[in-house]
């Protein structure tokens, strides 16, 4: 079944089955009706004597959502399932502070085109050689295998201590 496929795909990835949490939905309807609501299920099989419980759930959950409750049969149209795995919080490792010069990140100088602001001269840089903790102004261009980070001629951007970029208008 596919619960179980997905329970093994998490465990496969180091996840311990003590660390899975399972949710379990219904979107239900009276018949005939086009309207649904998510009625959560019991975390267990789903049995015969659970069923009385799930049906009182919709009742209230429909008269709630849309104000009125009908003595009508209710029928099952999705069913939701949703399994997560608890995963360790990542560490963010410091960067060293070493006395990096920005001059040592600066690859090259190209005319950029700022919108409004027209177009610049701008530094180019090499974000993993930027110094940690020293204001660089813009115009620049930080460029890394996966993204660009843009810093305006009226900002200053900032490599912090974790290697995370901040960026602040400046006068």
């Amino acid at each position: 079944d596919m619960e179980a496929q997905a329970m093994e795909e998490l465990m496969a990835e180091g996840v311990k089955k003590s660390d899975l949490a399972i949710e379990r939905f219904a979107d239900m309807r009276y018949l005939g009706q086009e309207h649904t609501v998510k009625v959560t299920l019991p975390s267990e099989k789903i049995t015969e004597k659970a069923l009385p419980d799930i049906n009182d759930r919709f009742h209230t959950l429909h008269e709630q959502t849309y104000t009125f409750r009908l003595d009508t049969p209710v029928e099952l149209v999705n069913y939701h399932i949703t399994i997560m795995g608890r995963v360790k919080k990542p560490e963010f490792k410091e960067l060293d502070p070493r006395e990096a010069k920005l001059e040592e990140a600066r690859k090259a100088t190209r005319r950029v085109n700022f919108d409004e602001l027209g177009f610049h001269e701008a530094d180019i840089y090499e974000r993993d050689s930027l110094p940690v903790g020293k204001p660089l102004r813009g115009p620049a261009v930080i460029e890394e295998p996966a993204s660009t980070t843009v810093v305006f001629p009226d900002q200053q951007l900032t490599r912090d201590q974790y290697g995370i970029l901040h960026i602040e208008t400046v006068e």
